[in-house]
């Protein structure tokens, strides 16, 4: 099943700070509503996401930092946005980010679309899909950044082991590291993180995403960070995968849950791989491997046309149809 909110079209960023000056934002609604556009017209059926107490999100957000979110687009005018301007005080860690008066609805609602998909899954069904917009897997408990708020993927999972006890794999596909979702799980053994992103030597969010970073206490060794070099193709990418793929079917999970970013793709604005759109099903295919429930949660990709293109290769690599549907 397919979850989506309308929600997410009144979010509608304008700018960000690159290189010290303003460029338009690449988080539009387009990215998504052009991949609910094609799920549609390939026979794929679209719910609604039911809403949810807005406590869940201290599942995995500090409380102070969910007000500060709150608050600040309550005062934010609706012709203005905020950007940061004492890090520490504001709760957002780059410019490109910026709040507005809807930006914590906004992402509240993308939260209710993976709780959604998150609740389909533990009442037993092998397979769903979250189309969340604003994305998650760069905020980390009590800050935001990369156009994250809140972390659309820690909430289903720490949803699904609240419900139903067991251990949750995640595999980030996104050309960004999610520090956002490493940080919450740095210590973790019940969650194992995997990441395939452009190597934070070059690209954002820098700070993250190394290949020592393996996680920490009771978490060492399930941390899993496999840097890329700028236009890696397909034929690497896959070497690459089938080795987190290895790990996680040697961690055995109850669930797999993959951040799904599609800025992999060729030509995408805020990527730098070498990736086709008909890959994916190559991708798909490699995973299906991993047969487990599935929980695909959407995070970036900025080619709206190109994302729907890679979704439905995906889903074809994957036999969603076949397997799930």
């Amino acid at each position: 099943m397919i979850f989506y909110s309308p929600k997410h079209i009144e979010h509608k960023p304008e700018k960000e700070i690159d290189k010290g000056i303003f460029v338009k934002n690449s988080d539009t609604p387009q990215r998504i509503e052009e991949i609910a556009e094609i799920l549609v017209k390939n026979d794929y059926s679209i719910q609604n996401a039911k809403e949810f107490d807005e406590s869940f999100l201290y599942l995995v957000h500090d409380k102070d930092y969910v007000e500060w979110i709150r608050k600040r687009s309550k005062i934010t005018p609706p012709d203005q946005e905020y950007f940061p301007e004492v890090f520490g005080y504001d709760r957002l860690f780059d410019t490109g980010t910026p709040v507005t008066w809807n930006s914590y609805e906004s992402a509240l609602y993308s939260v209710f679309t993976a709780l959604t998909a998150a609740e389909h899954i533990v009442c037993g069904n092998m397979f769903s899909y979250a189309l969340c917009r604003p994305p998650g897997h760069h905020a980390s408990k009590n800050i935001g950044g990369g156009y994250c708020y809140f972390n659309n993927a820690a909430i289903a999972a720490k949803y699904i082991q609240k419900n139903h006890e067991g251990n949750i794999a995640i595999l980030d596909l996104d050309f960004h590291h999610g520090n956002g979702t490493q940080d919450i799980f740095y210590e973790d053994p019940s969650v194992l993180y995997v990441s395939l992103h452009g190597t934070p030597e070059i690209y954002f969010p820098w700070i993250e995403g190394f290949a020592s970073e393996i996680g920490e206490g009771k978490g060492k060794g399930y941390n899993l960070n496999i840097p890329l070099d700028p236009d890696t193709g397909i034929e690497e990418y896959l070497k690459l995968l089938i080795t987190g793929i290895k790990k996680i079917n040697e961690f055995s999970p109850d669930c797999l849950i993959i951040s799904l970013g599609l800025d992999i793709v060729e030509g995408d604005m805020q990527g730098g791989m070498n990736i086709k759109t008909e890959d994916y099903k190559k991708i798909g295919a490699v995973i299906k491997e991993l047969d487990y429930p599935l929980l695909i949660v959407q995070e970036g990709g900025y080619d709206g046309k190109k994302n729907g293109e890679a979704v439905i290769n995906l889903f074809d690599g994957l036999e969603i149809k076949r397997r799930f549907l």
